[in-house]
Formats: C-alpha cells, structure tokens, sequence
C-alpha cells in the first residue's frame, strides 16, 4: 500500500484518543490510477494514511535481522525489540516520539486492530493478527529501554508506558470470567520477540512472563492473574486434582508440610520410576484421551493401598508440592553446611573428609546446575532475576571454595612411601607434615587452603541469605523481604558517594601526615597514619565508632601546619558522612519503606507471582541433588528425540486457540469502548440514556391506560 505520510491530523486524532476519528483515518483510500491513468505500475497500489513508528519499532521494516536473530555479535548486548543504533544522533527524537505516543493510544490500538483483522483469514497457515494488547506490551518495553537510553525525555516515555499499562489492565477488567482472563495470559502475537523458541513451548502463562519482565506490578497483581496462579498453583498437572490448601488452618498445613518432609523419600523413588517411563505427560496425555471417550476409570472400588500409592506416584505433579520439595533440600543443604562449619566428627591431625563434606559439596552441584539452568532460560530472554544471579554466585563460590580448598592440600602434599592421610578421587594418596594436617593458619596467610577456607565463609553467609528468598511467599514477611531488597539498592548508592570521599579524603590526609616527623617525641605522643592502609581503616571505621583524633598525634610533634591540615579535612570527612551521607540515606530509606508500605500487597503479589512461575514449569521436577539424574535421562530422551523427530500436529489446536483468542479480543474491544464511553469523564453516560428512556416507555405506558 501507499502512504501519504505522517498526517499531522490523524495524530491530533490519537492524541485525543478518538476511536471514531481515527478508525475513519484508517478506513480512508483511493486508487493511484483515480488520479493518473499515464503510469501503469501504479495502477493496482492504494494510497492510505498511517503513522510510521518505525524508528522505534524497527521490526516493522525487517523482523528478521532486527529481533529473532539475537546470537549475532552485533545484537549481543542489546536489549530485545530494540537496536543500539535505531536512533542515530541526526534523527529528530522529539517528531517520532511524537508519531510513537500516537501509535500508543486505545483508540489507535483497537481501530488497527479492526481494520487489519476484518481482513485476515485464520485458516491460512502462519497468520500474524493485530493484537492491540501484545502492542500495548511492545509500547511498554520500548519505554522502558528508551526511558533508560534517553533520561532526558524520561517523563514523556513515563506517559507512554502508563497509558500502556492502564490501558492493558482495563482490557483485562473487561473479562466477564477467569476463563476469557486466561486466554488472554496464554496468547502473545509478538512473544518470539521476547522469548527464544525453546523457552516459548516450556512456558505456561507466556505473557505473565512478559508482565513480570516488564515488572507491570498492576496486571500481575490483579485479582484474575492472581485467581488463576492460585489454582494452578493447587492443581495437579496430570489428573487437575486441588489440594485443599486456602481453606484449612494453620495446623493442618504444618501437619501437611511435616507429611511431606517423612514422605519425601518415597516421592523421589517414586518420580524415578515414573521419569523412566516417560514422565507425568503420556500419563496426562491418555487421561485426556479417556475423558475425550468417556472412559473414566473406576476408582470407587480402589483401595486404601493403591490410593496412597497413587497420591505418591503423583505428589510432585503439583506445583506447591514442587515448592515444599526444594524449600525442604535447601533446608536439608544449610543443615549439611552447618555440619561442615561445626566438623563434629573431626580427629584432630588428620585430614579426614567427612560424608558431610560429601554431601554439601554434591548439594551445592545440585543447586548450582538448577539455577544455570534458569539462568540460560532468562538470558535467552534477556529476563535476569536478582535471586537467580544471587544464587549462582553463592553455590559458585561454595563450589570454588571445596575446589580451592583440594587443591591447596595438594599443593602442600609430600609423596612419600608412608601411609597417605587422604586420597584424592580415591586414586591420589597424600601425606602432608604433621604440624600443617588439620591446622588451617599453619599454610600461611594467602596460601590456597586459607582462601578456599574463606571463601567457604563467604559462601555459608550467602546461603542463609538465602531464606529471605522463601520469606517472599508469606503474606506478612514478604512486604519486610520485599523493603529490605530495595534499602539494599539506596545503601549501595550511598555507599558510591561515601566510596568517593573515602578515597579522596583518605588520600589527602595521607600526604599530609606522610611528612610529619615524629620521631623525637614519645610513643604515645607519635602519629599512627603512616601508611594509606592505617588511613582508609580509620576513616571507614569511624563510621560505627566515635571519631579517634588520637590517630594524628598530639601537640608535642614539630611540623604542626600539616597535623592540623590534615584534622581539618579528618573534620570535614566526618561533616561530610555523618550530616550529608547519613541523613540523606535516611531519607532515601524512609522514601523507599513508605512506597512499599503504600503498595505492599501488590508488590508482595508481584514477588510471590515470579516465585510461582519458575514452580508451575514441571520441566525439572525433582528437588536438589537428585536434580542432576532428571538432568541425565532429559539429556539423553534429548539425543533419541533428535534421532526421530516426531511429527507436530499440536500447530491445530494452536490454531484454534488463535481463532478463539482473536474472538475475544474483539468482544474486549467493544466492551472496553463502552465502558469509556461510560466512563466517569462523561457528563452523560450510556446507562442514562437507557434510564431515561425507560422512563419515557413507561410514562407513556400509564398515558395510554
């Protein structure tokens, strides 16, 4: 088609979001050859107006290079549905944020969407519908990066993607009932845009995920999302069972959580036979073939025998079970961590691995493959999560730890034809001198082993961390999990600032005091900042105790000009901190509390919801380590499914879910213009007139008789 433009009435039209205005833009047309007939190419093409928002949506001009191919070196760095040069200094950012806010409006949004989809046919293979609600999610992310490219026009992206949101969230309040709700979460025109392939098909609710990325606080935490996590969150994913979870007491739920702390043995060996088999999908599969041919089986006449054995086989087929299985592990793995802090099995002057020192180091393989995994998921979307990276740092660094520990005993070790203290593999023996078996500080203060003993350290105080993670799912922890992440972020802020006039004050006073002479005067009369180390210890730890003026000397030392030099600037980095930084993170952490205080159950939702996600997936099922079987025998059904390559026919029932989404995407529209139509900013709503009307049929009613 042809264009004439970025017609500046049409925008006017948007910008005052007119639907009816704006659907007559897009209607309009005429034929080239109704004004020249001497050119003959031009006789099919069709004028038409429209608004070219390619600049900030290069994917309309080449969506092949621009947003799918995202493992070139060029596109490796660069945020997905953006490129790093799409907006080049010559360009005019101003005009097409101007043509991008137009594009961004409702009205805009369904008069595309009708005018494109009246002439689509569904049937064909591979249609592309215009989905109002995926574009007002493509709006929101381009905000969102151009926001943090341009702070300068930050406000204006900060209008786009608040009318995005507001507008995405009043199509969802226009559902009638959760079903309509969850077809809206299952569906994304654009989600290959976000997602790669083999991340799209493992997803359950595809454009939550997107919410969540897009961190749209409102649409995940409203009551419909929230409706149907919950009831995916108790439902089994084979036979669609519930647990009874929201209407028992607290009591029951410890009893239940204590069932399944006992009966968690017997639900891994029993997910191992069922691995073997092919997992929980051929049992759900002919499930849903029995109930397609109305063969249900009888399980009146089971007994209680092959009951429990049923609700063992399938415990871990639900998403809470999931949950209540790996919080278990982690608990299981600190007790094991505690164990190797404590070595209370441990003879003295021996090397001697304990099996706890076993376990936690498989443990920590376990969590540790667990969380690269979802840590390659997410980069393949570009959709980091802070736990996520906080994890694989900690598990890392208990792993290096174990490794560097090994290795600096090796280091130490004398082959001799003596009995070895220790095997290595069980294949390398080892003999180290008595006075330096089992005596850390005896190797030297930056040997190998101390620092894989500190590293250890480092790794134990991380893990605990950790349950501040599972804090999150508690209505009345969370909120207090949920402000402690985001003080941490104002500390590290202030903490920049503070690093700043660390070094620059600690350095001026180094010089200062450097060429004090304190040599005639006595001991406790001499200075102690002879060296930069002596310096930025002192200022840094006269942040939690008093100020030690006693550092600089006293009065008795020649050359006082640079001593009281250097107290002024020890003064002024102590007005500096202690007035300034101090109250200002004050401030910074009381603005922080009082927004999450003002939000805390949408933002508690928002945070339990991306802990949910990562459950409702059953791709891994088991909990750590026996994690890493599940991640052999998916390794090798990888190999042997690459061998045959079975055919796909599940595109059908995409299809028609395609056709059935479009519908209500329609019906939504329509009823999303009504309600503003409605809506409270008019003088006289739809509802009105329909009142009055009636008061006029039954005034004439009682006329007549």
């Amino acid at each position: 088609d042809g264009l004439t433009g970025n017609c500046p009435a049409m925008i006017r039209a948007c910008e005052k979001n007119d639907f009816q205005m704006v659907s007559h833009f897009l209607c309009f047309g005429f034929k080239y050859s109704d004004l020249t007939s001497s050119r003959s190419d031009l006789s099919q093409l069709r004028a038409s107006f429209r608004i070219d928002d390619s600049v900030f949506k290069p994917c309309v001009k080449n969506t092949e290079l621009q947003y799918k191919n995202r493992y070139k070196l060029r596109n490796f760095f660069q945020f997905p549905l953006s490129t790093g040069n799409c907006l080049e200094e010559s360009k005019d950012l101003l005009y097409h944020y101007k043509s991008f806010h137009a594009v961004s409006k409702p009205a805009y949004l369904i008069a595309q969407s009708k005018h494109v989809n009246r002439k689509l046919d569904l049937s064909e293979n591979n249609p592309t519908p215009y989905d109002p609600i995926s574009e007002a999610f493509h709006n929101l992310h381009i905000s969102r990066v151009q926001s943090s490219r341009n702070v300068e026009y930050k406000n204006k992206f900060r209008v786009v993607k608040k009318g995005s949101e507001e507008f995405i969230v009043k199509m969802l309040n226009c559902c009638e009932n959760s079903e309509e709700a969850r077809l809206i979460l299952v569906h994304d025109s654009k989600l290959d845009h976000y997602f790669s392939n083999s991340l799209i098909r493992d997803m359950v609710y595809p454009r939550l995920e997107i919410a969540v990325a897009e961190k749209h606080e409102e649409f995940v935490g409203h009551d419909y999302c929230q409706q149907i996590l919950r009831d995916h969150w108790l439902t089994s994913d084979v036979t669609g069972n519930k647990v009874q979870w929201q209407t028992s007491n607290v009591y029951d739920k410890i009893l239940y959580c204590l069932s399944c702390v006992l009966l968690m043995p017997l639900h891994i060996m029993a997910y191992h036979f069922t691995m073997l088999c092919g997992g929980y999908g051929k049992y759900k599969q002919r499930m849903i073939e029995n109930r397609t041919n109305n063969k249900n089986p009888e399980e009146n006449n089971a007994n209680c025998l092959s009951s429990f054995t049923k609700q063992t086989w399938l415990h871990l087929s639900y998403p809470i079970n999931r949950f209540i299985a790996h919080t278990i592990s982690h608990v299981f793995f600190l007790i094991f961590l505690i164990l190797v802090s404590e070595n209370p099995e441990d003879e003295p002057n021996k090397l001697d691995p304990d099996w706890y020192d076993i376990a936690a180091v498989v443990m920590a393989m376990g969590f540790f493959v667990s969380e690269l995994g979802e840590f390659i998921k997410r980069y393949k979307g570009k959709n980091f999560s802070f736990w996520n990276i906080f994890d694989i740092a900690c598990y890392l660094i208990l792993l290096v730890s174990n490794l560097t520990k090994t290795i600096g005993y090796w280091m130490e070790c004398t082959m001799t034809d003596a009995e070895p203290d220790f095997w290595i593999f069980g294949i390398f023996g080892c003999k180290l001198p008595p006075m330096k078996l089992d005596v850390t500080h005896k190797y030297g203060n930056y040997s190998v082993v101390v620092i894989g003993y500190s590293l250890f350290g480092v790794g134990l105080t991380l893990t605990f961390s950790k349950l501040i993670y599972f804090c999150q799912i508690s209505h009345k922890i969370g909120p207090i999990a949920i402000s402690i992440k985001r003080v941490c972020k104002d500390i590290i802020l202030v903490a920049i600032s503070f690093l700043i006039f660390l070094i620059a004050f600690g350095l001026g006073i180094f010089y200062l005091m450097k060429n004090v002479n304190d040599e005639d005067v006595e001991e406790e009369c001499k200075h102690q900042l002879h060296d930069t180390t002596e310096v930025f210890k002192t200022l840094f730890w006269n942040l939690f105790d008093p100020a030690s003026i006693e550092d600089f000397g006293c009065r008795k030392i020649k050359g006082s000009a640079p001593r009281y030099l250097a107290m002024f600037l020890f003064a002024m980095f102590l007005i500096f901190n202690f007035l300034i930084l101090m109250n200002a993170l004050i401030a910074l952490m009381n603005s922080t509390l009082n927004a999450v205080n003002m939000n805390k159950v949408q933002q508690w939702k928002f945070e339990r919801t991306s802990i949910w996600l990562r459950y409702l997936d059953s791709g891994f099922v088991l909990p750590c380590p026996f994690n890493l079987i599940e991640v052999v025998v998916k390794m090798v059904k990888a190999v042997f499914r690459k061998c045959r390559s079975p055919e796909d026919t599940s595109h059908l029932a995409e299809k028609s879910e395609t056709k059935r989404y479009m519908q209500l995407v329609e019906e939504l529209s329509k009823r999303y213009l009504l309600r503003e139509e409605d809506s409270d900013t008019n003088d006289i709503t739809r509802e009105d007139i329909e009142n009055h009307k009636q008061e006029i049929i039954n005034f004439q009613k009682r006329v007549l008789t």
